[in-house]
This record gives structure tokens, C-alpha cells and sequence, in this order.
């Protein structure tokens, strides 16, 4: 008895996250634990920064609304390049027509056609720029931009919905965190309980071998002694279970954590849960858990793209508005409406577009492969569906199980406190043997462990079908 009595108790607090009680901690409420890990939990942090990306991405989608186009400048050097008049002077020169090129003849000798033409090409000799703006405005693509929309929005939604996903799982380790504490702390207050009934006892079998007195034997001392060591041994592997779960709520509160952190003072009681049927469970779950919401936008999301990469055969519609500008400053500008100037000019045109890609074939496939995904995620959904459905059904079992055992426990515990109080009066006035005592005690911290246990899993239950549903299942039923 005693060795199942050990396992159980150190299998409560080795897999409980509990915290233990300091005089010094401030004790927190369920409440402000939850608060304090929604604001500093670094998971928490990271999935609010991937939904921003997602949300990003439908900024990008939307604006794809805009026209668009490109800018492009350039500054270069610019060679002398005059008009010229039919005249020569004396030399033979042609005479620089001093119209600017209005009345422009010639050009003289061609640039690059001759080696004075090719000096006169690479010689610096002005600035030149030239500017051209270029701008695509879509008319109608054929559903194209309203699919990658929807497909956007639909991943914003499903991002949102994990993050309510994420927020709830911290939540759940919370509530375990915080109800493992103060099964932890009950416990610790159970030990020292039964090590004051031990050492009256041990005080007056020391005495009574002591002055020879009474019926006792050093077996007697040996077993008290036994049970002494069963106790502290316990008591250590309470106090390390409490240590080592303070340190994991603070991990999942985040490095803001307070340093002196510890639960409020109320004692371990099981919640008031009002009852519900498993359909209204059920219910509940397909209108609140994040995960049913984030697939049911995760479906909507494939077959967008599906539809979008299906639109994607369609044609486009656009118009496109241009304008260019360029001068060169030691280029003189012959008029000529046949003449295009490439170093003096001005244009600006608008123009309707139609746009058909060719390779329908392989958008026809790709198509066909997002259509298939689309199909594999409703699948999906449904195959999570069904495990919702028995997480809830396995939740509401075991809080049903444990709502029982609490019953059928709490009168044992209550037998066991009178026993072990009764046998220590007795043991005290020489009407009770040692191992009577013993036997009391070891009772007595069973019973007490397993009302301690039942309430808290009755307690995790509850969180657990609060995380399955979506809802916190120790509200009122909504009439």
C-alpha cells in the first residue's frame, strides 16, 4: 500500500505543473496569470508577427487594383553636333547654321562614318537626359485580382484563427499550471499534517522506552522512524515538484515574469461547471475553436487560388499611358517632321491593351493540381472534424469520471481524517498500537491524495473541454 501510495503521489507532482507556497511571492488569480501570459508570452509575440506578413500579403493582393509601371532616368555626357548651312568659307568649311536649326541644310560630316565623325561622337562636349515614365492601369482581368483577394483574406482570417488556436493552448497550460499548484500546495499542507500527528507519536514511544513504561518495543521505534522517512522523502519530492513548476509557468508567462510569483490562497476546490449534453459541446466547438474556423478559411483559401490560377487562362485587359522627355544640351534640334531626334524630344500616348498567355495547357494543369488541393484540404477538415469531436466526447467523459469520483472520495477522505484523529487519541492514552497508527496515517494520506487528485482533474477536464470547445464551459448555459 505504501508503494502505491508513493507512486501516485509523485506521479501528481512530477507531471503537475504546480508552484509552489512563499511567504514572500505574491499570489496571483487565474485571471491575472492568463493576462500576464497573453501581454509577455514570446509565442504568443511571433504568431502576431507571421499574421502581419499574411496581412501584408492582402494589402499586396488589394493593391494590385493600382496601376503600376516603372520610372527610368538616365544623365550621360553629349557630343557637339551643329546644323549647317550649304555655305563654305574660305577653308572649305561649312558655314554653322545660327538658327539653332530651325533652317538646317546639312549636319556636316556624319557622326562615326569617318574618323573626324568618330571624335566627334566620343568627345564630351554637353549634358543629355532622358526620362521615361510608363504606367499599366487594369480594366478587367477576368476575376483575377477579386480570386487573389479572396485568397488573401481567407489566409488572414486562418492566420488569426491559429493565433486564437495558439493563445488558447498558453491558456490551457495556465489553467493546468495554476490548478497543479495548489494541488501541490495541498498536498505540502496534507505532509505536514501527518508529520505532526508523527511526532506525538514519536514523542511518546521515545518516552515510554525512554522510563521503560507502557507496551512499546524499538520495533515500534523502527516503524515510526520508517514512516518518518516516508515522509520527508515525500515532502522533498513535493517541495522539487513545486520549484520545478514555478519555473515552467514563468517560462510560459514569458522573461517579463515576475520574479516572486506564486498562486492566490484559495483552497483547491472543484469548479462549478453548469451541464451541458455532448451535442451542445459539439455545437459549441463548430461555432468557437479557433481550428475549426482557421480550416473552414484555410478550404476557402485553396479554392481561390484554385480559382485564381483557373482565371489565370483568361485574358487581360489594360490600358497603358506613356510619356518621354530628352535634351541634350550641345545637340542642336533640326525641325523636321520626319525626323526622329533622339537627343531632343517629347511624347505622351495612352493606349487600350489586351493581354492572352498562350500556354494554356500548363495553367490548365496547375489548375487541376491547386482544384486537387482544394479537394484535399475539405478532406482535411473533415478528418479534423472527427478528432474534435473525440477530444470533446474524451473531455466531457473524463470530467464526468472525475465530477463521480470526487463524490466517492471525499467520504473516504473525510473517513480517513477521523480515523488517523481517533488512533492518535488512542495512541496517546496507550489504547492503540503503532502499527495501527501507521496504518491510520498511510490511509490518511492516500485519501487525501486521491480527493486532491480528483479535484484537480476534474478541474483539468474542465480546461481541457474549454480548450476542445472554444468555450469556457464554467459559464452559464445561454438559454
Amino acid at each position: 500500500m505504501i508503494k502505491a501510495t508513493k507512486a501516485t503521489f509523485v506521479s501528481i507532482l512530477v507531471f503537475a505543473l504546480g508552484i509552489s507556497s512563499a511567504a514572500s511571492a505574491k499570489g496571483y488569480k487565474l485571471d491575472e496569470l492568463l493576462d500576464l501570459a497573453r501581454k509577455g508570452n514570446p509565442g504568443l509575440a511571433a504568431g502576431e508577427k507571421a499574421t502581419a506578413g499574411i496581412e501584408a500579403q492582402l494589402l499586396e493582393a488589394k493593391r494590385s487594383y493600382y496601376p503600376t509601371g516603372e520610372l527610368n532616368s538616365l544623365l550621360a555626357q553629349s557630343p557637339r553636333i551643329q546644323c549647317y548651312t550649304n555655305e563654305k568659307d574660305k577653308d572649305g568649311h561649312y558655314i554653322p547654321d545660327t538658327t539653332g536649326g530651325y533652317n538646317c541644310p546639312n549636319t556636316g560630316a556624319p557622326i562615326g562614318t569617318s574618323s573626324e565623325g568618330f571624335l566627334r561622337a566620343i568627345t564630351p562636349a554637353g549634358v543629355f537626359t532622358r526620362t521615361e515614365l510608363k504606367l499599366i492601369q487594369p480594366i478587367y482581368t477576368f476575376g483575377k485580382l477579386s480570386a487573389g483577394v479572396a485568397a488573401a483574406e481567407s489566409g488572414v482570417k486562418a492566420s488569426q484563427e491559429r493565433q486564437v488556436g495558439i493563445m488558447a493552448d498558453l491558456e490551457l497550460n495556465i489553467r493546468k499550471a495554476y490548478w497543479g499548484a495548489k494541488l501541490a500546495r495541498e498536498l505540502l499542507s496534507t505532509l505536514n499534517e501527518g508529520s505532526k500527528y508523527l511526532e506525538q507519536a514519536e514523542k511518546k514511544v521515545e518516552d515510554e522506552l525512554a522510563d521503560g513504561s507502557g507496551d512499546v518495543t524499538v520495533t515500534d521505534r523502527l516503524r515510526l522512524r520508517t514512516t518518518r522517512s516516508e515522509i520527508d522523502a515525500r515532502i522533498l519530492e513535493a517541495k522539487r515538484g513545486a520549484d520545478l513548476a514555478r519555473s515552467g509557468l514563468r517560462a510560459l508567462i514569458g522573461p517579463g515574469a515576475p520574479t516572486d510569483l506564486d498562486v492566490d490562497d484559495e483552497p483547491l476546490d472543484p469548479l462549478s461547471i453548469p451541464g451541458r449534453t455532448a451535442d451542445q459541446y459539439a455545437e459549441a466547438a463548430l461555432r468557437s475553436r479557433p481550428e475549426v474556423k482557421a480550416l473552414q478559411n484555410m478550404v476557402a483559401a485553396k479554392g481561390s487560388l484554385a480559382d485564381l490560377e483557373s482565371r489565370k487562362q483568361y485574358p487581360d485587359l489594360f490600358l497603358v499611358g506613356t510619356a518621354a522627355y530628352a535634351y541634350a544640351s550641345s545637340v542642336d534640334t533640326p525641325v523636321n517632321a520626319y525626323y526622329t531626334d533622339p537627343f531632343h524630344s517629347f511624347s505622351a500616348g495612352l493606349a487600350a491593351g489586351f493581354r492572352m498567355p498562350l500556354d494554356l495547357f500548363v495553367k490548365n494543369a496547375r489548375a487541376a493540381k491547386l482544384r486537387a488541393e482544394a479537394d484535399e484540404a475539405e478532406q482535411k477538415r473533415s478528418e479534423a472534424l472527427n478528432g474534435i469531436a473525440f477530444e470533446i466526447e474524451k473531455a466531457n467523459a473524463e470530467l464526468k469520471e472525475a465530477e463521480e469520483r470526487i463524490k466517492v472520495v471525499r467520504k473516504g477522505e473525510k473517513a480517513g481524517r477521523q480515523w488517523i484523529a481517533a488512533v492518535a487519541q488512542n495512541l496517546a492514552v496507550g489504547l492503540a498500537e503503532t502499527k495501527d497508527f501507521s496504518d491510520a496515517l498511510m490511509a490518511f494520506f492516500q485519501a487525501r491524495v486521491r480527493y486532491a487528485q480528483s479535484v484537480y482533474d476534474y478541474n483539468i477536464a474542465a480546461a481541457t473541454l474549454t480548450r476542445a470547445t472554444g468555450t469556457d464551459v464554467a459559464m452559464p448555459v445561454e438559454k
